[in-house]
This record gives structure tokens, C-alpha cells and sequence, in this order.
């Protein structure tokens, strides 16, 4: 062991990224025949979306697992296997490591947890073994993890319901978001989230008590990966904080955003995450100073993680800090200016030239001042695109929000082909802000147009910010 914390390995990222996202043969030891235990699940999922790879179950006491041939150890699998899931008892999961590394597994994802997380991240359970899993190019994964999965792959490696077909009704949409977790649980609640709004993922991994592979590994292979815009990190702490500095600044050159949740920022949270998957996680305070040298946008809570990935997966930086609002509400309007000028934008008075052009797209009782209302007259039949493009076209904003009620199943209906072409040509990038509770038709609609939604003035506002902080917040 090196320290005590983590098993010293030869670090290969291209050889790990490959394996772990990109794999040939997933075998899953400790494979169950029941299909809604730890075990089993993942055998499922991978049938479930298609997965064309090799899927060897390792169950000793089994001849056949969900109708699939099983082994009775990895040694006995017919082929080097890429990724094998391990969910079996914890005293039983060093042998298991050494079989797995005498096999040729080229990384090895435990799932299991009971290693007395609060005393250390497990690596002194390996004991005797430890020696030889260092010599081996193996890698390993976890323990106390929830596994990973790639949806280009079609690889769900879990066993979180989110991936679960037959309870979603749907595959996880794929999308250029990556979630690297060291909790098993909220990395995948990520995904399930934002998926409510429309986000898209292609990759979800999970790192738990990182006796090896940590997160920072998983996010740096992401600079160089074409499918990858965004990068969420959701972690409790790092052992290397110039690492995440270093990660950061990588991602940054590649044109990539970097989101970091990060957990544990109270005496209370540090002492859950140290029991949870052994992190100490550091000053708060240091952490921000952290953050924004890794040209990071932070995320405290779920909430503002998702409203952030929704504005910089869904628009593109702003030029300016300038806020244009087109509302029917006049009220709605206010708060949400309020909202926007408290969280750091502009919302400016509108020359003399840009009202006269406004008042010729709107009714005549409307106020053409900003924010521009409609007033609810206007929701009886008239588009919002008109007055929302004039507005875009004058120069004299950076950004337009469209304020409005989505409550009536056809408010988004008639506006549909026209707002898709406003987000595809308009000169500034539009978000739209539902002061009611939008109906499932207008969801639907908002989420085909991929521009960011909300349905509060505060976090409309606080997630925007994303796209004029530069980093952290």
C-alpha cells in the first residue's frame, strides 16, 4: 500500500477510458437469477439496451443466470474481459480482485459496500493481496460504488433504477453531458433529474470510496472525448487539489464546461460524507478559491445543478449581461427582473427606436418598456416569436426570456416550428420562464426546442448566471 488510503497502480487514462466506456465484455460476479436484486439488475439492463458486447455472469452455485451460461469463477470466463462488476460480500471481494487481475480484467468495478467506510476508503481490506494488484495493470473501481454506464455503448453497468427500462418506460436520453460521481446514489439521481428537463447524457460514473480510479481520472479523459460538452463532478473531496486545478484548465482549452457539486460544506456534511465514502472534504472556503482557478461553475444544491446544466448545455455564452423580458404577465415580469438583477444582469431600459419597433408586435394596451408586456390579452392567439426577434435584433440586449403562463395544453403549439427557428437563428440566445405549471404538452414541446426552462424567477436567474460567471459562483 502507499498511504493507506489508495493501491498504487500504473495510471494509463486512453487504456482506462477505453475499457471502462467503451467495452467489449462485461462479466457481473455475484450475478443473481433474481432480476430486481443488486445482482441481477444489471444483466437486464444490459439486455434492455441492446448492449452487443460479450455479458458473462460469475455465479458458482448457477449453471445458467437470466438465461445466460454462468461461471463459476472469472477464471473460468472464455475471454479477457473489459469491465467486471463485482457484487459480492465484502470479505469475499479481495480473492475476487486477485482472480479478476490473474484473469486479465482490464478494470474491475466494485459494487459492494461494508468496508467501514468512516475508518478509510477500504484499501486495507486487501490485505495479503494487495501486493500482487499492484503489479497488475488492473484497475479498479469503487468499492461502495453504483457502477457506471455508457449510453454509446449502450453499457447500463449499474444497478440504479434510472436506467431501469421497464420503471422509466424510455432509455436515459443521450446527450454531450458527463456525470462523474463519488456518490453512487446522486450521480444517477443527476441523470434521473435532469432528464425532467430535457438534459441529455452519455456517460454516468461512479467512483465511491476510490481506493484507485478517482473521479478526476474519469473527468480528465473527457477533454479529448467529441461527445462530451459539459462535465458534472458531484464530489465530497480530492486528494489532489491542484489535480482538479489541472482537470479543469484542461477541459476550459478543450471548450468544455466543468459543474462541480460539491458536498459536504457544513461540520454536519463533512462528518456524513467521511462515514459515506470516506472523503474528508476540506474548507469551504478553499474550495471556492478552487474552483474558480478550475474555471468551475459550482452547484450547491440539486436544483441549481440542474438549472446550470441547463444553461450551458442548452445556450451558448452570452456576450453581454444584458437581459431582455417578454411576458404576458406584468407582475410575472417584475419578479423575474428582480430575480435577474439580484443574481447579476442587467435589465436596461429600452431606447425610444427599439419601443417604437416593439409596439408594432404587440397590442396597443401592452407596454413596450422592459420588461415588454404583452399583458394576457395577448395569450388568446397572438405569437411570441415577432415581438421576441424585433427585441433580439435591436443590439440592445444579450439575452430574451420569454415570461409567460404554459399552463393550456395548445399555448406552445402554434409558436412550435416558428421558436425551434428563433433558437436555431436568432441573433441572441432566448430561455422561457412559466410562471404557472407547465402542461405536459408544453414540457414536451420545451424540451424539443433544447432551450433552457424554469418554472421559478430565482433559479431562472441563478442558473443563467452560469452563462455570464466565467466559473464559480
Amino acid at each position: 500500500m502507499n498511504d493507506g488510503s489508495a493501491i498504487a497502480v500504473s495510471t494509463q487514462r486512453p487504456a482506462l477510458v477505453d475499457a471502462l466506456l467503451h467495452p467489449r465484455s462485461i462479466a457481473l460476479i455475484g450475478a443473481s437469477s433474481n432480476p430486481e436484486a443488486l445482482g441481477g439488475r444489471p444483466i437486464g439492463f444490459l439486455a434492455s439496451y441492446g448492449f452487443a458486447g460479450s455479458v458473462y455472469p460469475v455465479n458458482p452455485q448457477r449453471e445458467e443466470v437470466q438465461g445466460l451460461k454462468s461461471y463459476p469463477s472469472i477464471l473460468d470466463v472464455p475471454e479477457q474481459v473489459d469491465v467486471a462488476l463485482i457484487a459480492v460480500k465484502a470479505h469475499l471481494v479481495p480473492g475476487v480482485l486477485l482472480d479478476c487481475a490473474r484473469a486479465g480484467v482490464a478494470v474491475a468495478v466494485v459494487m459492494s459496500s461494508g468496508f467501514g467506510e468512516g475508518q478509510g476508503r477500504g484499501a486495507d481490506l486487501l490485505g495479503p493481496v494487495a501486493a500482487e494488484l499492484e503489479a497488475s495493470p488492473m484497475r479498479i473501481m469503487g468499492p461502495n460504488c453504483e457502477g457506471l454506464a455508457s449510453l454509446p455503448a449502450s453499457a447500463p453497468m449499474t444497478f440504479s433504477p434510472v436506467l431501469d427500462i421497464h420503471r422509466t418506460g424510455s432509455r436515459l436520453k443521450e446527450g454531450g453531458i458527463a456525470i462523474v460521481s463519488q456518490s453512487g446514489g446522486l450521480g444517477f439521481a443527476v441523470a434521473g433529474w435532469g432528464t425532467e428537463v430535457g438534459l441529455g447524457y452519455n456517460y454516468i460514473a461512479t467512483t465511491g470510496n476510490e481506493i484507485d480510479i478517482d473521479a478526476l481520472e474519469i473527468a480528465d479523459g473527457f477533454a479529448d472525448d467529441p461527445l462530451i460538452e459539459t462535465v458534472v463532478l458531484v464530489i465530497e473531496g480530492v486528494r489532489d487539489q491542484e489535480e482538479l486545478v489541472r482537470v479543469g484548465e484542461r477541459l476550459a482549452a478543450a471548450g468544455k464546461h466543468l459543474v462541480v457539486a460539491k458536498l459536504g460544506r457544513t461540520d454536519a456534511g463533512s462528518r456524513g460524507a467521511l462515514a459515506h465514502t470516506a472523503h474528508a472534504t476540506g474548507d469551504p472556503a478553499e474550495y471556492r478559491v478552487l474552483l474558480e482557478r478550475a474555471h468551475a461553475i459550482g452547484a450547491s444544491d440539486n436544483d441549481e445543478l440542474i438549472d446550470v446544466l441547463q444553461a450551458v448545455s442548452k445556450s451558448g455564452q452570452l456576450a453581454g449581461r444584458r437581459v431582455g423580458i417578454v411576458t404576458t404577465s406584468g407582475g410575472a415580469g417584475v419578479w423575474l427582473a428582480d430575480s435577474l438583477v439580484e443574481h447579476g444582469f442587467e435589465v436596461p431600459a429600452l431606447t425610444d427606436g427599439t419601443r417604437a419597433v416593439l409596439a408594432e408586435h404587440m397590442p396597443s394596451y401592452g407596454s413596450p418598456a422592459n420588461p415588454v408586456d404583452l399583458t394576457a390579452q395577448f395569450l388568446a392567439g397572438g405569437s411570441f416569436v415577432p415581438p421576441m426577434r424585433a427585441l433580439m435584433e435591436t443590439g440592445e440586449v444579450d439575452l430574451v426570456i420569454l415570461a409567460t403562463s404554459l399552463s393550456s395544453s395548445g399555448r406552445l403549439s402554434g409558436d412550435r416550428e416558428a421558436l425551434a427557428d428563433l433558437a436555431a437563428t436568432g441573433p441572441v440566445p432566448y430561455a422561457i420562464y412559466s410562471y404557472t405549471k407547465p402542461a405536459a404538452s408544453c414540457v414536451e414541446i420545451l424540451n424539443e426546442l433544447n432551450v433552457p426552462w424554469y418554472t421559478n424567477s430565482a433559479r431562472a436567474a441563478r442558473g443563467l448566471a452560469a452563462l455570464i460567471s466565467g466559473g464559480t459562483r
